[in-house]
């Protein structure tokens, strides 16, 4: 008895009936493959129309119907390029990732009802000022505690710093930097599930953001507002909406688009020198927007332990292999060992650059799609992008114990100068470089 076609196992059989049941040469041309929501495949096949009759149509759509089994697409997996009603397909295809599965070139549409903002090309450069992303795959790691030191830090130094909280379903900025008179109205989820129905305009922005008595300087977007917090019981109600696509004239508007559209209305006010993003944990459909969308230098928070090598290591993966633009991407990229002990230091840096450089380890390269000879070809000749640096760049932040209950606004000692530097001093020296600070 045969074994189940697997999601895995479903592209490289694709390929694999293709070229059994084609007589002629399907490495001539790139071809089109659409992944649907469930994950059914169907492929357009760029082949002469004298090649591809409806009798060789007919024998290609019943192999690969009976090879992939639930995988193939319940009706005609096999189109041709001359099929009435994909020229739109055609021209989305252009600009996707291209994948050679033993020999033959196939553009990847991928379709999601989640996780469609893990497709964009990243953009790799901020519209107005510097933003600056915190993310991390585990919670736990000190990543919302980096951040408000990292504001302190820059407000000390006369910057004026806009701390945005999108790790909505564990938000921890607002109580962390506003007294609880100090919390605005409405927040990141609002915004979200108001910019769709009622409008955000200058007065409802101005009731999203709180200001820090911490420190001059410091303004604060939280994931809530005071306006939740007196009707608790609407709070999932909101984040059930906030994450979902937009549909503006008949068009879709994402997550991402949502959030970039904010941080331009929150910029364009001129009040602000910096943006500090907190995203949150793990890989869910928000963490792509700071990863990819917003034009963020992105920190990777991460503890050296096997959870954070792992899901940084399908991360990479999918960024390298999966976006069109995605080696650019890592020059905007910095790995921060949180809680790091003084006596690991070399071992840390050694498994960061096998996770970096996607050394053969079962910590730093997850198992890959397709058969051994899968190779990755750019659309957008993004191929000749040199390699990883052998040493990625690692900021460490100390494990340090005074700082296990992170609450400055009671423990105002927290923001001590000294203390700070002995602790965060590599990330704050990391700051004062990416803001040219001193010169």
């Amino acid at each position: 008895m045969n074994s189940p076609i697997r999601f895995d196992d479903s592209l490289p059989q694709l390929v694999a009936s293709l070229k059994a049941a084609y007589s002629g040469d399907l490495a001539a041309e790139e071809h089109i493959v659409i992944r649907d929501f469930e994950g059914r495949l169907a492929v357009i096949l760029n082949l002469p129309e004298v090649d591809l009759t409806a009798d060789v149509l007919e024998r290609l759509n019943r192999a690969v119907a009976r090879d992939l089994g639930p995988y193939a697409r319940p009706e005609n997996p096999v189109r041709s390029w001359d099929t009435p009603g994909i020229s739109k397909i055609i021209e989305e295809a252009k600009t996707a990732p291209v994948l050679q599965i033993e020999s033959v070139n196939f553009q990847i549409l991928d379709r999601r009802i989640v996780g469609s903002d893990w497709m964009m090309r990243p953009v790799l450069e901020p519209d107005a000022i510097p933003r600056i992303a915190f993310i991390s795959i585990k919670g736990g790691v000190g990543r919302s505690t980096a951040l408000s030191i990292a504001a302190t830090h820059l407000a000390q130094a006369g910057l004026r710093v806009l701390t945005i909280d999108l790790d909505l379903e564990a938000p921890g900025l607002g109580s962390t930097l506003l007294k609880p008179d100090e919390l605005p109205t409405y927040g990141v989820v609002d915004w979200l599930v108001e910019n769709g129905l009622s409008g955000t305009d200058g007065t409802f922005r101005a009731d999203c953001i709180g200001r820090s008595s911490l420190l001059d300087g410091i303004s604060v977007v939280p994931a809530f507002g005071s306006q939740t917090r007196a009707h608790p019981a609407d709070a999932l109600a909101k984040i059930a909406r906030a994450s979902l696509e937009d549909i503006r004239d008949g068009v879709s508007f994402p997550l991402h688009a949502q959030l970039h559209e904010m941080l331009e209305s929150f910029e364009a006010t001129g009040d602000y020198d910096v943006v500090l993003i907190d995203g949150r944990a793990g890989l869910h459909e928000t963490t792509a927007a700071p990863v990819l969308g917003l034009g963020a230098k992105v920190l990777l928070f991460g503890i050296n332990e096997p959870q954070t090598f792992q899901g940084y290591a399908f991360l990479l993966a999918h960024i390298r292999e999966r976006i069109p633009g995605g080696k650019k991407w890592e020059e905007n990229a910095w790995f921060v060992q949180a809680k790091a002990d003084p006596g690991d230091a070399e071992i840390a840096q050694e498994r960061f650059n096998a996770l970096w450089s996607n050394e053969e380890s079962p910590l730093s390269k997850p198992e890959r799609l397709g058969p051994d000879d899968l190779d990755l070809i750019w659309a957008d000749n993004d191929a000749s992008a040199p390699l990883p640096k052998d040493s990625v760049p690692l900021l460490r932040i100390l494990n340090d114990e005074r700082y296990r209950s992170f609450n400055p606004i009671e423990k105002r000692v927290q923001l001590d100068e000294l203390l700070v530097r002995s602790t965060f001093g590599r990330l704050l020296e990391w700051l004062d470089e990416q803001m040219e600070l001193g010169k």
